[in-house]
């Protein structure tokens, strides 16, 4: 039988951390050097106060503080103040547990005193899943076939839509054949440096010149046609795919080590049929850990 597996196992440590007082600015560069989804922010007692997370940077942005520099910003008035904790000593299957009833990725790790000692993260569990239980699921068992995908020449603003209408937050991105070129997430669209992707794979440029006869003035004018940002300016590439009869485990530990969210799932054809996301490895944790 297979022990359960523990947080103090699998928990980050240490945790990179801010303070209510910093600004948005310092904690979305210190998340993209880092390379990390969520920071916590701790008081002077080095207790968890909060979590900032790049989706509450992210709905910050598009509501109301879309209009303000990110260096004018507090952490304080974007994170989450309902931090959920853990010890040491839980089980990942509590773990899961709780980032499913509370719409999770991270839960900060405390001691017995309250003082922050790691983090444990969506990641972590799927790790885990990946190493402990090889051999028990097939990705055709926890896959979703419903899932959002798009062509490679949809606009940003279309993904958009589709990713804050989907449970999945990702989109795959399909050929003409229905086979998968890439994945965007959230982050993609609102991280993208979106100048640097044009110049990249759409020219010199980011709008095209162009002459067209103005007839108010009578003559021939210079016009600019700005170019809307695409899937392919701003995807994952070199996308990993799995297949129905995979071990999920074998998925699992692939999108651990590539820290990736999602994986699509594609028929004998190559065409994508469905996809696993670490959200429904997680879920499955509350079950079999």
């Amino acid at each position: 039988m297979t022990m359960a597996p523990r947080v103090s196992s699998y928990m980050n440590s240490p945790v990179y951390v801010v303070k209510q007082s910093d600004t948005l600015a310092h904690a979305r560069n210190l998340m993209l050097k880092k390379d990390i989804g969520r920071l916590v922010v701790i008081d002077e007692s080095e207790r968890p106060v909060g979590v900032l997370s790049l989706t509450d940077i992210i709905d910050s942005l598009y509501g109301s503080n879309y209009y303000r520099p990110l260096d004018e910003i507090k952490v304080s008035e974007v994170m989450s103040k309902e931090v959920i904790t853990v010890d040491l000593n839980k089980s990942l299957r509590t773990v899961a547990s709780l980032m499913i009833k509370h719409k999770v990725g991270g839960l900060p790790v405390v001691d017995k005193n309250g003082k922050l000692v790691g983090i444990i993260t969506r990641t972590d569990i799927v790790r885990a899943y990946g190493e402990k239980y090889a051999g028990k699921v097939k990705v055709s068992e926890a896959m979703r076939t419903d899932f959002p995908s798009a062509s490679p020449t949809h606009s940003i603003y279309y993904l958009a839509k589709l990713i804050e209408s989907s449970p999945v937050k990702k989109v795959v991105i399909v050929d003409n054949d229905g086979k998968p070129v890439g994945v965007v997430a959230k982050k993609d669209i609102a991280f993208a440096h979106i100048p640097s992707a044009l110049l990249t794979a759409r020219g010199k440029d980011r709008y095209v010149k162009s002459k067209v006869v103005d007839p108010l003035k009578d003559k021939v004018v210079g016009i600019r046609n700005y170019l809307v940002p695409i899937a392919e300016d701003i995807m994952s590439r070199d996308v990993i795919v799995a297949k129905e009869d995979d071990d999920l485990a074998t998925v699992a530990s692939t999108m651990a080590a590539e820290r990736i969210g999602c994986t699509p799932v594609i028929d004998s054809t190559g065409r994508a049929i469905g996809i696993v996301t670490k959200q429904d490895i997680v879920q499955l944790a509350t079950r079999i850990f």
